[in-house]
């Protein structure tokens, strides 16, 4: 009998042991990676210095083109947008970064589904903090998301869980530098067919995503925020907008709203598909931005 018992612990000691050694061995990985999402997520997370910051989702990512902000500005700038995530994800990367240095401008886009109405598991906006868990402020936010989480996070290799054939394949990339400063333009072309606006008119305020949407604007001082919606082809509904409007009027923080602009507007030539823009429309927008941003940053 003792000596089954002793085989049950020997069994558990070597499973924590894997662990343990699996999450050493990934997170130095991580943090050696090359290129890919996960050399950019370490990025952002440890070693931006840019002067303006870009934050949202994939319409951030796909839609702002920090070369022509820099050369318009002046500024350095690096756009830290990331597909399907919103105030959650945004809200931790930038927490971290305030604990190195604050940015003198951060433009936000934003994103109603991904920012502050309700919508599937908030707990999928998790995955890209898993690495810095340990760090200060980040274990808050996932006890706020999921109770449940502190426990997962007990075990190392849950923090690079389907992750592990990503993060190996970004560390043994060739390490070629990544010339866009965090942009990925779309290419392609419209197909009018495809096009299905979400209806977002039934979705209610989710409080968490507006809670740390909030918290990010009021996290530094020293930074100045500029709120933007960035087009639409097939435009938005304005009172989809109410909640960070107010947000915006109580900060005195400016709101730029493009979603409607006849500019863009059923403009197949700027888009790929009814949410995003092609290469060509994020490069004419965010031109129409920069004008835009400096009476914006002047007027607070």
């Amino acid at each position: 009998m003792i000596r089954h018992w002793i085989k049950i612990l020997v069994f558990f000691i070597i499973i924590v042991l894997i662990d343990v050694v699996t999450g050493l061995v990934f997170s130095r990985l991580t943090s050696c990676a090359r290129g890919g999402d996960t050399a950019r997520n370490e990025y952002i997370c440890n070693r931006t210095s840019e002067d303006i910051l870009i934050f949202g989702s994939s319409r951030a990512i796909h839609h702002y083109n920090p070369a022509i902000i820099t050369d318009s500005t002046g500024l350095s700038c690096y756009n830290c947008g990331q597909d399907g995530n919103g105030a959650i994800l945004n809200y931790g990367r930038y927490h971290l970064i305030c604990q190195r240095y604050q940015p003198k401008i951060v433009i936000y886009d934003v994103m109603p589904l991904y920012d502050y109405l309700q919508g599937e598991d908030n707990s999928k906006y998790l995955g890209w903090l898993r690495p810095y868990y340990d760090r200060d402020g980040i274990a808050d936010i996932f006890k706020a998301v999921d109770p449940m989480e502190q426990y997962k996070m007990m075990s190392q290799m849950y923090r690079y869980n389907s992750r592990f054939v990503q993060i190996l394949s970004d560390c043994l990339r060739s390490g070629q530098a990544d010339d866009r400063n965090g942009f990925m333009p779309l290419e392609g072309e419209l197909d009018t067919l495809k096009i299905k606006p979400e209806n977002l008119e039934s979705r209610e305020l989710d409080l968490l995503k507006a809670t740390y949407l909030q918290q990010m604007m009021d996290e530094s001082d020293e930074t100045r925020f500029v709120l933007v919606v960035s087009p639409y082809w097939y435009g938005m509904d304005a009172s989809l907008l109410e909640p960070v409007k107010r947000l915006c009027a109580e900060r005195g923080i400016a709101l730029l709203d493009f979603s409607n602009d006849p500019k863009y507007l059923h403009n197949d030539n700027y888009f790929v598909d009814g949410a995003h823009l092609n290469a060509r429309g994020a490069d004419e927008f965010t031109r129409d931005l920069v004008s835009m941003l400096k009476g914006a940053l002047d007027n607070r």
